[in-house]
């Protein structure tokens, strides 16, 4: 729970009014797509039962040498992760807890939030903000699917399945709400409060965050004040984060599309049809070459529907003016449709 009561998650929820959405809208996007997404990496945090940590489980889809590709992929979203929640002087954070952060800045602000400082686009212009912060968001809750099962992986095997998927679901899905909402209610600030406006030009988040945080400033340790001043949030710092959640969010979508086809289609649900002793063989686990062949067309999807900072995609490019995020979708689209033609056909000629 405490992992996504971070700075970056404050972030991905200003995204929304950065792109033009009011509050009213952002809160909504925030919640209905957060109540959902998070449904899927509460699953597969029920995967850690099984002994296998999730890039070393994939092994049953992508095959030993081919399961490469997504521990790469799976090691570059912790390192931008790493990278993205980095800040000089973190030690000291140490001494206040996250939680005790937001709710200062959240009293001490919440007189300059504004539910209509903002009017969202209407008619296309409004649908494309909306799909590109929906895409924003879902990628957030998303990324957690390549990880969560690996803090289960030492838990008794009959650990009841549910247990774990209420509090991973609990424990992602509720600060991720709340820290969110309050970015997109610290948005709305910059609009009807100008040193807020001010701050939030000079130094991103960090700005209005650190002027929402003055009036406690003798109950907060100096040091503090220095490491939330000195995040690494300058303006351009939120088309970096866009950009990192998007590609993110296209591998991820993969990955879990290719785990749950697997899973439901190929195995049927049941995991006595997984081989538990063949995870390090690679002569008893297949080639995969359907899930390599669904990775490439789940890749030429995101080409066609991505909307990031320098991209703008052919078909993304048909919603609104300035474009609206719809690569999650035909990334999902066009790799669910690929996995079960091409590993059938793998299955078919190699007997694995």
């Amino acid at each position: 729970m405490s992992a996504n009561f971070a700075v970056a998650t404050l972030n991905t929820g200003l995204v929304g009014g950065n792109m033009g959405l009011s509050f009213r809208h952002c809160f909504a996007i925030v919640a209905v797509v957060n109540i959902f997404t998070c449904l899927l990496p509460a699953w597969t945090a029920t995967f850690g039962l099984t002994g296998p940590r999730m890039t070393t489980f994939s092994r049953y889809s992508f095959g030993y040498w081919k399961n490469i590709f997504a521990v790469v992929f799976s090691m570059v979203s912790t390192t931008g992760w790493n990278a993205i929640n980095s800040i000089s002087g973190a030690s000291c954070l140490y001494a206040i807890p996250p939680l005790v952060v937001w709710c200062i800045a959240a009293g001490t602000g919440a007189k300059h939030f504004s539910g209509d400082a903002i009017k969202s686009p209407t008619e296309a212009n409004g649908a494309a903000a909306a799909f590109s912060f929906i895409a924003f968001i879902f990628s957030f809750a998303v990324s957690s699917i390549n990880c969560a099962a690996n803090y289960n992986v030492k838990m008794p095997v009959n650990t009841p399945r549910w247990k774990i998927f209420i509090a991973t679901y609990v424990g992602i899905c509720i600060p991720t709400i709340l820290v969110q909402t309050l970015g997109a209610a610290m948005f709305s600030g910059t609009e009807t409060n100008a040193l807020w406006k001010a701050a939030y030009k000079d130094a991103g988040v960090g700005g209005p965050l650190k002027v929402s945080l003055l009036p406690a400033r003798n109950n907060i340790p100096h040091n503090y004040s220095f490491a939330i001043h000195a995040q690494n949030f300058v303006p351009w710092a939120l088309d970096t984060l866009q950009t990192f959640l998007s590609i993110i969010g296209f591998w991820t979508i993969m990955h879990l599309i290719i785990i749950i086809e697997e899973h439901i289609i190929f195995r049927r649900s049941r995991w006595q049809n997984y081989d538990w002793d063949a995870w390090s063989d690679y002569d008893l686990l297949r080639f995969g070459w359907g899930a390599i062949a669904a990775f490439a067309f789940g890749f030429l999807g995101a080409a066609l529907g991505m909307k990031v900072a320098w991209y703008t995609a052919p078909i993304a490019s048909l919603v609104g003016k300035k474009g609206g995020n719809v690569g999650h979708d035909l990334t999902a689209l066009f790799c669910g449709a690929a996995f079960p033609v091409f590993h059938s056909l793998e299955k078919r000629h190699t007997g694995k």
